[in-house]
């Protein structure tokens, strides 16, 4: 169904309201799962490029997500769509084809006028009931039933 999935990095792939920033249960196994599928896969963050490198790339993540989009990479920021649409056109994938996977309203908002899908990653949303969300995943691996 979709060709492009994308991720949110805080409270969707890693939990930062522990003491200890980690990744979420089931996020390593979805990426590789994910990433045996004919998919286009990437992150798009409101983390600028250093905090991506200093707080993410060390999880070893990366490998299975080779786009990322960060917020020094484009004027405006989310809710705005302008990181979406930016990942679009450097990745090459469709809007009409593509999955964002968030746990906040602006990620919806962003989403929502780019013109791709959302998805709500409910195991990191602090108010799942105020998202109207396409799809609400309770657990990461929920999200392979999509492909």
């Amino acid at each position: 169904m979709y060709k492009a999935v994308i991720f949110d990095i805080d409270g969707t792939l890693i939990d930062t309201r522990r003491h200890a920033i980690e990744v979420f249960e089931g996020i390593r196994e979805m990426l590789h799962d994910l990433s045996e599928h004919p998919v286009l896969r990437g992150i798009v963050t409101s983390r600028t490029s250093q905090e991506y490198l200093d707080d993410f790339v060390p999880f070893g993540l990366v490998r299975d997500l080779p786009f990322a989009l960060c917020a020094d990479d484009t004027k405006r920021h989310k809710p705005h769509p302008e990181p979406l649409l930016k990942f679009l056109e450097i990745s090459g994938a469709e809007a009409a084809a593509t999955l964002y996977i968030g746990d906040t309203v602006y990620d919806y908002e962003c989403a929502r006028d780019a013109g791709v899908d959302f998805g709500l990653a409910m195991w990191g949303c602090k108010q799942p009931e105020a998202i109207p969300a396409k799809y609400k995943f309770e657990h990461p691996r929920d999200v392979l039933a999509l492909l």
